[in-house]
């Protein structure tokens, strides 16, 4: 009869409970990696989604500067320029259907069932062009409205005026924060719904470009309305903690301050980054050496212009 070893014990603790448990070590060790991982996965996950976005944008643009290429193909070469008081050369006053969204519907409601809280005033809805047309340009030439809203827009503004841009008395407009989303019918085509913004004044094909010149592209979340796209006014650029006058995307739009996507008079679509101003439009250093500037050929091309969102 053999004696039975009887084992000695150790130090309380010192085996795990159950023989298949963790010890508290090891358990904190196990946390701690998976605390690394998922700090160095994010990112990258963040930028592969931000990247995807980025190319549902890119391929908007380029479908919205497809119905433009339709339309100007049966408008002697013109790309949309809504009629407005005056003669056809005069593009100032393309904002006054409620900007790039008057391209698409005239009857913008947007988000609210009454006009103007905080949609659209009521002259945006039921609006006629001067020339009494009362069809969308665009309209027949786009299929779904969905391509106007960028996926990585989250947030744009509602400006209202008290009075007129221009005029003696004016005062500075009123700003409401909205929230954008895919426009579906035609009322909710309204321009903080409208990603995008629109160069209008350009023919397909000009003797006096060297470049394709830019049609449609992400928009700021400031008046892009002429002279002051871009944060050109200096409130906007402030209010948005960029550089006045930049001529630049800031943190909050589209795609941040990389920059913006922007479909060309050719067709083609590419992402533009730095000073879209200074690529396409101002002499910032008395002389235009960028092949992309309107106006390295013609100095007073950019004054037949106005930019809309």
């Amino acid at each position: 009869m053999t004696r039975r070893q009887i084992p000695r014990a150790g130090p309380v603790g010192s085996e795990r409970s159950g023989g298949g448990g963790f010890t508290l070590i090891e358990l904190l060790v196990v946390i701690a990696i998976i605390a690394l991982l998922v700090g160095i996965l994010l990112p990258a996950l963040a930028s592969a989604r931000e990247n995807a976005k980025r190319t549902i944008c890119a391929q908007n643009t380029r479908q919205t500067g497809l119905s433009m290429t339709m339309y100007a193909n049966e408008y002697r070469d013109w790309n949309p320029v809504m009629k407005t008081p005056g003669s056809n050369t005069t593009f100032g006053l393309q904002y006054m259907y409620g900007g790039a969204a008057g391209l698409f519907s005239l009857n913008q409601l947007g988000n609210s069932t009454t006009p103007g809280v905080p949609g659209p005033q009521p002259g945006y809805v039921g609006l006629i062009y001067v020339n009494q047309n009362d069809t969308p340009l665009l309209s027949p030439y786009i299929d779904g409205f969905g391509v106007l809203n960028c996926p990585s827009d989250k947030r744009d503004l509602w400006w209202t005026y008290t009075t007129p841009p221009g005029s003696r008395n004016y005062l500075p407009p009123i700003s409401t924060a909205m929230t954008p989303k895919k426009p579906g019918p035609l009322e909710e085509v309204v321009s903080y719904n409208i990603s995008y913004l629109y160069i209008a004044g350009f023919k397909t094909d000009e003797a006096s470009l060297i470049a394709p010149a830019p049609l449609w592209g992400d928009e700021t979340n400031a008046k892009d309305i002429g002279e002051f796209s871009w944060y050109g006014d200096d409130s906007d650029a402030l209010a948005a903690g960029v550089r006045i006058n930049s001529g630049r995307y800031a943190k909050d739009d589209n795609h941040g301050s990389d920059g913006a996507n922007f479909t060309f008079t050719d067709g083609h679509a590419a992402f533009v980054k730095g000073s879209a101003a200074a690529s396409f439009f101002t002499d910032l250093d008395g002389e235009a050496t960028n092949p992309q500037n309107v106006n390295i050929i013609d100095p007073t091309r950019s004054s037949r212009l106005q930019t809309i969102d």
